[in-house]
């Protein structure tokens, strides 16, 4: 996740600790089928250069090289700690904030997923993404809304928007953004921009559903003290997560594309 001088991510991440590795396996196992299909639309090749912002764990990354090349890849995050093994791959690994480092290249394709509405300037980032890509080079964007009136349990619904608001009012995450989304691709300069948004199915006992309580995990001290959630919100909400017969639909995840237009 991006970094700026403002409370960031890492406020929340103890981004070497294996509790956090395990969030993102999670967040790879629900969300990775989206994001494939996602590059394989765009129609990657052998030789493209690729870039993949905020990197994670890295299984985008290599995905991106199986399909181009591990030499044709680079690979940044704020925290390179999980990255080391892409490196063994051939692949590029850079400790990059997307919001003030240099440019490092120029690509064929850029991917971030559930970065930009976490980084306050997401315009202004979004616009430099867009200018390191080539002629005819595409920018894939995935970003996600939480829903919570879409609930079927009222304590789930009350912490799923106190995630919400304690990641709005500390680190200036805007949970509507995605929904404002392809214009500001068409923003950005970009062009043939599209966006599909999908309710994901949260089944309790799922990656999906172990994910969502990793990540109010992240928050829920912070929820207590400003009385955003109580005790028992946090119980019933952890149980539903952990219960097979538990469904929701909260989690708009929009998946947005933009081309720079050829010469």
């Amino acid at each position: 996740m991006s970094q700026t001088e403002t409370p960031n991510w890492a406020t929340y991440v103890a981004t070497t600790e294996p509790t956090e590795h395990e969030r993102l396996r999670l967040l790879q196992e629900a969300f990775d089928p989206g994001s494939v299909a996602l590059i394989d639309r765009a129609g990657v090749r052998p030789g493209w250069d690729c870039l993949e912002v905020g990197a994670g764990a890295g299984s985008v990354a290599r995905s991106l090289a199986r399909r181009a090349g591990a030499a044709h890849v680079t690979a940044t995050d704020l925290s390179t700690d999980f990255l080391a093994p892409l490196a063994e791959t051939g692949i590029r690994v850079l400790r990059h904030d997307v919001t003030v480092d240099e440019q490092p290249g120029e690509f064929d394709l850029i991917h971030t997923r559930l970065v930009l509405e976490h980084v306050v300037e997401r315009e202004r980032t979004l616009a430099r993404l867009a200018s390191w890509l080539r002629p005819g080079g595409w920018l894939l964007v995935e970003s996600a809304s939480p829903v919570p009136d879409l609930s079927s349990v009222p304590a789930v619904a009350r912490c799923l928007g106190a995630v919400s608001s304690v990641l709005g009012e500390t680190v200036g995450t805007d949970s509507l953004w995605a929904r404002r989304l392809p214009l500001p691709l068409e923003a950005a300069g970009l062009v043939d921009c599209h966006a599909d948004g999908h309710l994901a199915a949260i089944r309790g006992g799922s990656p999906m559903a172990a994910w969502m309580a990793a990540t109010l995990g992240l928050v829920e001290t912070t929820a207590l003290e400003t009385g955003a959630v109580t005790e028992q919100d946090l119980s019933e909400a952890y149980a539903a997560y952990d219960n097979p017969s538990f469904v929701d639909y909260t989690w708009l995840m929009v998946s947005a594309t933009g081309r720079r237009a050829p010469v």
